[in-house]
C-alpha cells in the first residue's frame, strides 16, 4: 500500500460519522440529497437535525435540479461508477459533498467527501474523511470489534452495532488492517471481476452505467426486464451465502428512480466470479 494514502485523511469509525462530521464543521443548516440513497444516509443527516431537500435524479444518475450557488448537495458515487458524474457536479457547485461509500479509491472532489473501507475490504467499521476544515471536538478512539462477518446475520448484527455509535476515531485494528491490503490489487481485481461479469450480462442490462479507466466499482449492478434471469441470479447466489442488496424499496412507484430500487448489486468476489465464467 502506498504509505501516503492515509495523509490528509480523518480516520473515523463509520461513513455515516464522516457525514456527521462534516455537517458539524461546516454547520450546515439545509442539504438537499437524493432520493435514492440509501436510508442510513438520511437516517445520519436526522440525527444531527440539519433540514433535508431530496431531488430526483435521471437515468444517468445525475440530479434533475439546478441548485443555488450556496447550497449544500450531497451526491453519492452510486457503484463506484459515478466519477464522471462528480466530476461534472463538484465544478458546477462549490458545496458538493461526496458519498463515495461506493468508491473507495475515487479522487476527492468538491467541498468534502467520505468512503467506507467496510464495502471493499474485510474489517468490521470505519470511515474515511476528506476535509479542509476541522471540528475541535475530541472523539475517542472506536474499540476493536471481532465479530467475524461469516453470514447474513452476523453481517446485521455488526451493522446494528455500528448504528449505535458515536462519533469516534477508527479503531486501531480497523487501521492496522488497511494498512496491510495491497490496494492495487485490489483495485485491479474489482475491476476485473466486473468485466467478467459485464460480459456475460451486458446484454441484458439496461443500466446507463459503465466501466471508466480509472474507476473502481464496489458491485456490479444489474438491472433488467427479463424477470426470470434476475430471479435466477438471486437464487443462484443466495445459495453460497451471497445476498443482494437493494436501495429504495419504499419509494412510490410514480418516481422516476422507481426502477433503480430493483437493481441487483452483485458484490466482486471470487465467490461470485465463478457463475460467470
Amino acid at each position: 500500500m502506498d504509505n501516503t494514502f492515509f495523509d490528509n485523511k480523518i480516520l473515523l469509525n463509520s461513513a455515516r460519522n464522516c457525514l456527521k462530521y462534516i455537517l458539524r464543521a461546516y454547520k450546515i443548516p439545509k442539504i438537499h440529497l437524493p432520493y435514492y440513497i440509501c436510508p442510513v444516509v438520511r437516517q445520519a443527516i436526522r440525527e444531527e437535525n440539519v433540514k433535508m431537500e431530496f431531488y430526483h435524479i435521471d437515468k444517468f444518475f445525475m440530479p434533475k435540479k439546478n441548485f443555488a450557488e450556496d447550497e449544500y448537495i450531497l451526491y453519492p458515487n452510486y457503484f463506484g461508477l459515478c466519477d464522471e458524474q462528480s466530476e461534472i457536479l463538484s465544478k458546477k457547485n462549490k458545496n458538493l459533498i461526496l458519498d463515495n461509500a461506493h468508491a473507495f479509491f475515487a479522487p476527492q472532489k468538491g467541498l468534502a467527501s467520505f468512503s467506507s473501507p467496510r464495502k471493499f475490504f474485510n474489517v468490521n467499521d470505519g470511515g474515511i474523511l476528506e476535509i479542509n476544515t476541522k471540528i475541535s471536538e475530541n472523539f475517542a478512539q472506536d474499540e476493536d470489534r471481532t465479530l467475524e462477518i461469516k453470514d447474513f446475520e452476523s453481517f446485521c448484527k455488526n451493522e446494528f452495532s455500528i448504528d449505535d455509535n458515536p462519533i469516534k476515531f477508527m479503531s486501531e485494528k480497523t487501521k492496522n488492517s488497511l494498512k496491510n491490503i495491497n490496494f492495487d490489487e485490489k483495485i485491479s481485481k474489482n475491476r476485473k471481476i466486473f468485466s467478467k461479469i459485464d460480459q456475460k450480462l451486458k446484454k441484458t442490462n439496461i443500466l446507463n452505467l459503465h466501466l471508466l479507466k480509472n474507476s473502481t466499482p464496489m458491485c456490479y449492478p444489474f438491472l433488467t426486464e427479463d424477470f426470470e434471469e434476475e430471479e435466477k441470479i438471486a437464487k443462484m447466489l443466495e445459495k453460497e451465502g451471497i445476498y443482494l442488496i437493494k436501495y429504495g424499496s419504499n419509494l412510490p412507484e410514480t418516481y422516476p428512480e422507481f426502477e433503480f430500487t430493483k437493481i441487483l448489486m452483485i458484490p466482486l468476489i471470487e465467490k461470485t466470479s465463478k457463475f460467470f465464467d
